[in-house]
């Protein structure tokens, strides 16, 4: 081991572990690396299905984060996370946004203004169709044209954005595991059956971490751009803040990431 490499071990982030938990089969750890952005950033143990939160800390989270109470509304949130998420509506508007970043770096105004104009045009009716609420699919396309469209203008990003933010559905399902089975919502089988249809899930839609990863960051934003405020600056802060995170996961010999193969 170099001099570098051991000033990157020296203040490179300690996996957070939980003594005594129950061993993992290999499914199991697998499900849980879905979720291994949030137990990086948040200091979650890597090997356990929990928050090690207490019941009622775990119960006052969900409520605050999911609306969710009992282990009824439980199963909706994982009904909801399984069966579309935020994925259905960025399926609806990625086509309409690529359409406006392809004429985005320059800056021709008339296309920029014809890209939007057919948005407004036809999303409210295709978010219709779909069950989706035409004004926050109409909201997230307009601020995802502003975040995406000033990158695209000035940081030139290398390529186009993700074809799916599964990954970004499917890693909370992981996230609101912990808390579920924290808060005494779910029973653990439970929780791990859910986990496994997420992989089952997502797995298709990528290639390896990385593409997963990428699926998970540009999820992530979009979930911070469906809301009334628009905010770059939070975003861009919070992005940062995840990147770290999955900057350890994909780079650590150690790592979930790079013990199991996608």
């Amino acid at each position: 081991m170099g001099l570098l490499d051991s000033f990157k071990n020296m203040f490179s982030f300690k996996y957070n572990t939980l003594d005594g938990a129950p061993a993992l089969t290999r499914e199991q750890d697998r499900g849980l690396a879905l979720g291994a952005a949030y137990a990086i950033e948040g200091h979650l143990p890597v090997n356990a299905l929990t928050m090690e939160a207490d019941a009622r800390t775990a119960a006052k989270l969900a409520k605050g984060a999911w609306d969710t109470v009992d282990t009824e509304t439980a199963r909706e949130t994982y009904r909801y996370l399984l069966g579309g998420g935020h994925q259905s509506s960025y399926g609806l508007i990625l086509p309409y946004l690529d359409r406006y970043l392809d004429v985005a770096p320059g800056r021709r105004r008339a296309e920029l203004k014809a890209a939007n104009d057919r948005a407004a045009g036809e999303l409210p009716a295709l978010a219709e169709r779909h069950g989706l609420d035409p004004s926050s699919v109409q909201r997230s396309y307009t601020n995802c044209t502003l975040y995406y469209g000033y990158i695209w203008a000035y940081g030139q990003p290398s390529g186009p954005l993700p074809r799916s933010i599964l990954a970004w559905d499917t890693a909370r399902v992981v996230h609101v595991s912990r808390i579920f089975v924290d808060a005494g919502f779910v029973e653990p089988a439970e929780a791990w059956s859910m986990i496994a249809q997420a992989v089952d899930l997502v797995r298709p839609s990528y290639a390896s971490w990385a593409e997963f990863n990428e699926g998970f960051l540009t999820g992530r934003a979009f979930w911070q751009l469906r809301g009334k405020r628009y905010d770059q600056e939070r975003i861009n802060d919070d992005g940062e803040k995840f990147s770290r995170a999955a900057d350890e996961l994909l780079n650590r010999d150690d790592s979930p990431w790079n013990r199991l193969p996608w």
